[in-house]
């Protein structure tokens, strides 16, 4: 009977500095809780492997990690908008005023008729490259917003590229640039949607016509076993090794003669379009020497 108590004590004893040593554990974790419901989420819960609560401790640190990932890619969001509107402030309202300027000049009509023709040509140049930034601002808007809509067919990459290019035979005429396309007769086929395809070339082929300086262009298309390669191949100014990783970032711009009229837009709604027709774009460039872009689709199932 002595013994029994003595046990029973003894039990007593550990289950109650059990208790207190739990409790000691539960009022560090609610003052670390606190701490972190305050706001700061580098605070992390410890416990020992044996630990009958290890694994709240790990699923409530989870949490915490995941909305601290949650909070920077917020503020990284929010950094990156407010660079967007301070950008858009600039690049809108500096060509505004200076087209303002121009067309009040004229409406003196102090000009000789060839000023007058002079200072149109600027004014509609200006006008254009205004009304090309602000379509590749929409575009971007609703490729951010997800409102682009799509509509996936079985379409001839081949022929496709060879509609978009003809729009641009004279332009090309125009800047003295000679351009080989070698693109293969028979058809190559993909799941692509036309709009954005058409939009993809477009804009890679305006990139090259405003900031290469180049006068020799090649398109290439390239039929491999399960997917369609498109070469966009210039012999301009090229691209500097330290520009080359951010260029499809948005509102980036090189520090160098390819940043003339640039609006950082049109290379990432192309990189952005290219997901999601499932492609891959990527460019390769030595600064003095040229650039090419390299597009990637996925060939039909059926046709590859």
């Amino acid at each position: 009977m002595v013994y029994l108590l003595i046990f029973l004590c003894f039990l007593i004893i550990i289950l109650l500095h059990h208790i207190y040593q739990t409790r000691k554990k539960i009022q560090k974790i609610v003052k670390i809780l606190d701490d972190i419901y305050s706001g700061n989420l580098d605070r992390r819960l410890i416990a020992d492997e044996n630990s009958e609560i290890r694994n709240l401790v790990y699923k409530i640190n989870e949490i915490v990690i995941k909305d601290k990932n949650k909070l920077l890619e917020f503020n990284k969001a929010e950094k990156a908008y407010k660079k967007l509107v301070t950008s858009l402030s600039h690049d809108i309202r500096t060509p505004l005023a200076s087209l303002t300027g121009y067309l009040e000049v004229l409406e003196k009509g102090t000009m000789r008729y060839e000023e007058q023709q002079k200072f149109l040509r600027i004014a509609k140049e200006k006008a254009l490259n205004l009304n090309s930034y602000i379509q590749s601002l929409f575009e971007w808007l609703k490729l951010e917003s997800g409102e682009w809509t799509y509509d996936f067919k079985e379409e001839n990459i081949c022929e496709l590229t060879r509609l978009v290019l003809a729009d641009w035979i004279i332009k090309f005429e125009e800047k003295n640039i000679d351009f080989n396309f070698d693109i293969p007769e028979e058809a190559i086929y993909s799941i692509v949607d036309r709009s954005a395809f058409n939009r993809i070339i477009n804009n890679l082929l305006a990139n090259m016509i405003k900031h290469s300086h180049a006068n020799k262009l090649i398109v290439r298309i390239i039929d491999e076993i399960s997917e369609v390669k498109i070469l966009i191949i210039d012999n301009g100014v090229g691209i500097e090794e330290k520009d080359l990783p951010f260029i499809f970032d948005r509102l980036y711009k090189c520090d160098n003669s390819r940043t003339e009229n640039s609006n950082g837009l049109g290379l990432a709604i192309a990189k952005e379009l290219t997901a999601s027709l499932n492609g891959m774009i990527d460019v390769n460039s030595c600064y003095g020497k040229g650039t090419t872009f390299k597009l990637k689709f996925p060939k039909s199932m059926d046709k590859a």
